[in-house]
């Protein structure tokens, strides 16, 4: 009897900690204007068959200076950390950061570590990435002879095709908004090859290093 019930306490502890929460991806990004939200998402869902509590909490927040980012799971929220019910079954499709550029051109970043309550151990990071551009740059992309910054993703150089010959300079952004490669531009190719996997923003600049156009793009790291 006594190992009879040792084994059922077994099997309800391992049931227990079998993780319920389902979490569609653990990167998502967005591109949009900077006078407006950019809202990358995911989608949270409870698997199993009784209610669970799930928390998160901001790890790292990179926001150019004049940005706010809020969280949204059932609501939006400022705050740090939340912790929120999942019923058996139920999903939240548009778990996001929403990141508010306030007129300010720029990639920002926020990670998220979410977890369920009664087990923390068993956590996943979130890495919610946005691109602002201003209203300029994103109406002289979609002209015809736009420059473009290509291939995209990069793995270990970028060239630009320019009709016009107008780009003279490129600068290379990082999620933080720093500076981490400028380039003359030559007609040839722009070594990218030590960047670290993850998305840029690059600017595309005339010979007086006045903004063209700024364009996303992404690093992979075969």
């Amino acid at each position: 009897m006594q190992k009879i019930i040792l084994l059922s306490f077994f099997l309800l502890a391992n049931f227990l900690a079998q993780a319920q929460l389902y979490i569609s991806s653990t990167y998502s990004s967005q591109q949009g204007r900077s006078s407006e939200e950019i809202a990358p998402s995911v989608t949270l869902k409870n698997n199993g068959n009784y209610t669970i509590e799930v928390r998160w909490e901001r790890i790292r927040n990179n926001l150019p200076q004049g940005w706010d980012a809020v969280v949204c799971d059932k609501q939006c929220s400022l705050a740090e950390a939340k912790t929120f019910t999942l019923a058996s079954g139920e999903s939240i499709s548009n778990f996001r950061v929403s990141f508010r550029p306030n007129g300010v051109e720029g990639i920002g970043n926020t990670e998220i570590k979410i977890y369920e309550v009664r087990n923390p151990g068993n956590s996943t990071i979130v890495n919610f990435s946005a691109a602002a551009s201003n209203g300029n740059n994103m109406a002289s992309i979609s002209g015809n002879n736009a420059p473009t910054v290509y291939p995209n993703p990069a793995i270990d150089h970028i060239m630009i095709q320019d009709a016009n010959n107008e780009v003279k300079f490129l600068e290379v952004y990082n999620v933080v908004g720093r500076k981490i490669e400028e380039f003359t531009v030559n007609g040839g190719k722009y070594d990218v090859s030590e960047l670290p996997l993850g998305m840029y923003m690059v600017r595309m600049l005339d010979k007086n290093k006045n903004i063209i156009r700024t364009q996303r793009i992404s690093k992979y790291n075969p």
